[in-house]
């Protein structure tokens, strides 16, 4: 949706919109790994129900520990997908 907002803005009859993108990236061992296991921890009803992955199979309870781990080894970097805003003001 978030490359559609500026059209969708437009057709409410607002006026374009201002848009920003944000995406969180780092490494190293400081970076909030938690975040990323969250997301996974909140899709895990629906990655069991489509089989995708069983909650045995990613365990929850250390897949932040284990992202670290692996991301600090390889001195690699972690990307989160980009979300995209939009705002603008309709004239009084």
């Amino acid at each position: 949706m978030g490359v559609e907002l500026f059209s969708v803005f437009l057709a409410a009859g607002l006026p374009g919109p201002t848009l920003r993108m944000d995406a969180l990236i780092g490494g190293g061992g400081d970076f909030p790994y938690e975040v990323f296991a969250g997301v996974v921890k909140s899709l895990l009803p629906a990655m069991e129900s489509l089989e995708i992955a069983t909650a045995i199979e990613v365990e929850p309870a250390t897949l932040a520990e284990r992202i670290r781990n692996e991301v600090t080894a390889c001195n690699g970097v972690l990307v989160s997908p980009a979300l995209i805003g939009a705002w603008s003001r309709k004239p009084g």
